[in-house]
């Protein structure tokens, strides 16, 4: 299908993927060239992304073809704003205007009060006026694509300029010197890329319908084969101990209006509660079934025990939605996996899913690898019995068709 998909030479700021940043994105272009293979080769009226993320394989699939219908999830409200505002776009007629006035409040209004937990901890006193100041000023922007785009931007600026460490997705307090001597020239720069990144914006689709929730919530409701596609990169485990997308966003999600956040009333009680209710996070007990167990015992029995219970509770929600989303996809299934290590010891997550696909009845058609070639977590972590451990670096995307009735 699709031969080569290393794209080391791609640069997200060359298109509006690199505009706003979240967590383990999926690279553009790979998922791009699997979704024009498959749209070009046959009618495709839907595409369903369960784990949408930033939005790159729902805005990609609208380049394609901007009339095929949309559909997402995601639990993460950052999430959320972020693929929205992707596929909707901003007031082209506007945007100028607005953001004329965004620059001209911003030199008018003091900071007001705003403030959650912890906000000495995280912002420096300054930083925190500059915010509030940026703040309000988006606030008064009446035209609502152009001021959540205008949150989107801020986000970016929010973690930069964080009393977080950006060497992790995790919050870490930076050393003390490094804060003290961070120069504060947020206002510049964030008017610098609003200006700069509209023009990735003008393309959108009125056929999309987002959720905000968790996916293994949401699914049950679909019909069976109600979309031609899914397309995603489900989890690779628990996000507490991978990719902790929940504190990724935490700091933004604080700044942000809530009026222009979709929020179920939750998300804000700690930093952590968005990973901590992701996959793999909120179940107990495991209840895998006989066929289940056969397929990932293999790999997890090589692991501790005391490791073993939380691999265990990750594929019992992993398989349920591998059950879900198989019952839902009429054609074709897209997955960008990861294989993790525990222990040190390979968790093979292509292996397994492209076994439990194919005894649910769609065969794999494409089977392609990629080397990571940038990485925010370093090629090798904390060692294991004087082991040194590899981190993730290479990732695979698999193509399933379900096979013919």
């Amino acid at each position: 299908m699709v031969k080569d998909i290393s794209y080391a030479d791609y640069k997200k700021k060359s298109d509006i993927h690199g505009t706003v940043l979240y967590p383990a994105t999926m690279i553009a272009p790979v998922q791009h060239d699997f979704l024009k293979a498959i749209m070009t080769e046959e009618h495709i009226e839907s595409v369903f992304d369960p784990f949408f993320g930033s939005g790159t394989s729902l805005y990609e699939a609208m380049l394609i073809d901007t009339d095929v219908e949309l559909v997402g999830c995601d639990i993460n409200p950052l999430a959320y704003l972020i693929t929205e505002t992707k596929l909707k776009g901003i007031d082209s007629e506007l945007i100028d205007e607005d953001i004329e006035q965004l620059e001209a409040h911003m030199n008018s209004v003091q900071p007001d009060n705003h403030t959650f937990f912890n906000i000495d901890k995280w912002f420096r006193a300054d930083v925190a006026n500059d915010l509030r100041v940026i703040r309000q000023s988006i606030i008064a922007i009446e035209n609502e694509k152009n001021r959540k785009y205008f949150w989107c931007m801020l986000s970016d600026i929010i973690r930069k300029y964080s009393n977080s460490r950006s060497s992790t997705y995790k919050l870490h307090v930076k050393e003390k010197s490094k804060i003290t001597s961070m120069e504060n020239n947020i206002r510049e720069e964030f008017i610098k890329s609003v200006s700069e990144n509209r023009y990735f914006f003008h393309t959108y689709s009125d056929n999309t319908e987002l959720y905000k929730d968790d996916t293994l919530s949401i699914l049950p409701n679909f019909p069976d084969k109600r979309f031609d596609i899914s397309v995603t990169s489900p989890p690779y485990g628990d996000n507490a101990t991978t990719v902790t997308y929940g504190q990724f966003s935490s700091l933004p999600l604080r700044w942000i209006d809530p009026t222009d956040l979709c929020l179920e009333g939750w998300e804000l009680d700690n930093f952590s509660i968005i990973d901590s209710r992701s996959i793999g996070g909120l179940v107990k007990e495991t209840c895998l079934d006989e066929q289940q167990m056969k397929i990932v015992k293999p790999y997890v029995s090589e692991i501790s025990a005391s490791k073993q219970k939380k691999v265990y509770l990750f594929f019992n929600d992993y398989f349920r939605f591998l059950n879900q989303i198989c019952r839902v996809t009429k054609k074709y299934i897209v997955l960008t996996l990861g294989n993790r290590r525990v222990d040190n010891r390979l968790i093979d997550l292509t292996d397994i899913t492209c076994q439990y696909l194919e005894i649910n009845e769609f065969a794999n058609i494409s089977k392609a690898s990629r080397k990571i070639p940038l990485k925010r977590i370093p090629r090798t972590t904390s060692s294991v019995n004087d082991e040194s451990v590899l981190s993730m670096n290479e990732e695979y995307v698999l193509v399933h068709k379900r096979n013919e009735a």
